[in-house]
């Protein structure tokens, strides 16, 4: 069940397009058409794309209109075979964000939150940005990371090694094995129909491309933690997380973000309802 599917069962969902030259970002949108417009975008990870959002969305359709594309390389949008690095990445987030109108206000998860607040930080317009347990300002990775593996990664993403990669990460015991194990505080949460949904998600024609970006550290940015101080977000920080650094939320309140600690792993899935609460408490709608 996608997004568009989950989302229909309760209320009218409509499509639209965002161009990024010849290919096509897809988005859904719901809630009242008159409503202030939300951006969600969705993390970056074996199997990602906008279904991340399926238990927020119905907290806020109520009041704002809120659209949820998929990214360029994932989902339902168009999965050319890019070499994905940090500029594509940018240039595609920051076309996401332009479409949407000056007048947005842009919610990014985790690696895409740190790309959300670089194309802010660089002029992008928006009226204002909350971010879920972002990355960026940890460990330096950006130049480290995208160094190593670099013939390695030039083989997967070029040979049928990199589907069977993605095929086991994407895998029904892995996607169960990391999602209680590692993202999720609470467990029980995980469903069959997530992980049913993440594996064909991952193993899409053309999917493995953004994925096996991501896995071989291409996609790392590091901020400068003046554009944090000046764009001045809302960090939501799930500190249930088992793979993140917690001491980074400390980095995000000393660059001047406003910064909610949360029990919860993934904070737009455990906890939607205070999440929406944070989000209208930000921008009231």
């Amino acid at each position: 069940m996608t997004l568009r599917d989950h989302l229909a069962t309760t209320a009218p969902v409509t499509t639209g397009v965002t161009q990024y030259g010849p290919f096509e970002i897809r988005w859904t949108e719901t809630g009242p058409s008159e409503g202030p417009l939300l951006l969600l975008l969705h993390g970056i990870y074996a199997g990602a794309h906008s279904y991340e959002w399926r238990q927020l969305v119905p907290e806020l359709s109520d009041t704002y209109r809120v659209r949820v594309p998929d990214l360029l390389g994932a989902g339902r949008s168009d999965r050319p075979a890019f070499n994905y690095d940090p500029d594509l990445l940018s240039s595609i987030v920051q076309t996401t964000i332009s479409d949407a109108g000056e007048d947005v206000h842009v919610v990014a998860s985790s690696l895409t939150g740190a790309y959300a607040l670089r194309a802010l930080s660089s002029g992008t317009p928006a009226a204002a940005l909350t971010l879920i347990t972002p990355s960026g300002l940890g460990e330096k990775r950006e130049q480290t990371r995208a160094q190593r593996g670099h013939r390695i990664y030039d083989v997967m993403r070029s040979t049928p090694l990199g589907n069977l990669l993605v095929a086991a990460l994407t895998s029904s015991p892995s996607v169960k094995w990391f999602q209680r194990h590692r993202t999720y505080q609470d467990p029980s949460v995980l469903t069959a129909e997530e992980v049913a949904e993440t594996r064909r998600a991952g193993r899409l024609p053309g999917a493995k491309y953004l994925q096996l970006a991501f896995v071989f550290g291409r996609l790392f940015i590091d901020l400068d933690t003046d554009d944090v101080t000046a764009v001045h977000p809302t960090v939501i920080w799930g500190a249930g997380q088992r793979f993140i650094d917690n001491t980074e939320a400390t980095a995000w309140v000393g660059c001047g973000a406003s910064v909610i600690p949360l029990s919860s792993g993934l904070p737009q899935v455990e906890e939607p309802r205070r999440v929406a609460d944070l989000i209208r408490a930000q921008r009231p709608g």
